[in-house]
């Protein structure tokens, strides 16, 4: 029963060398570990863009729906508000407006479209 009885291990003198063989080892293992890593979180991030931008779509997708149904809305309130049996409607009646009297229609000529003639006449005098 040699077992059985215990005595302290004097390990006071005992120096531990570094290997330096494993600590290369070590840093193979660790710098082997590094572009892996580097692609996998690469990887995450290409995944997290796509979503992020697939959301960001969906919410403009969304805003575009809604300014064409705004601008919709619009172009019918202009069509309404343009229409020339609203506008006659108005004058009409609000305004108490009637149509022109012969004597009160001037032609104007565009001169433009028109060759060069006769001087125009001066301001304030109406064509008989």
């Amino acid at each position: 029963m040699a077992y059985a009885v215990r005595r302290p291990v004097e390990n006071v003198y005992l120096v531990r060398e570094r290997d330096r063989r494993r600590t290369r080892e070590l840093a193979a293992l660790a710098l082997a570990a590094v572009p892996p890593a580097i692609v996998l979180f690469l990887a995450i991030w290409a995944n997290l863009e796509t979503v992020r931008l697939g959301y960001q779509l969906a919410t403009l997708a969304r805003m575009r729906e809604t300014l064409f149904e705004r601008r919709h809305l619009l172009e019918m309130d202009r069509a309404q508000a343009v229409a020339l049996a609203r506008v006659e409607r108005i004058a009409r009646g609000t305004l108490g407006l009637v149509p022109p009297t012969l004597d009160q229609v001037i032609l104007v000529k565009d001169t433009a479209l028109v060759a060069p003639g006769p001087p125009a006449l001066p301001p304030g005098k109406v064509l008989p």
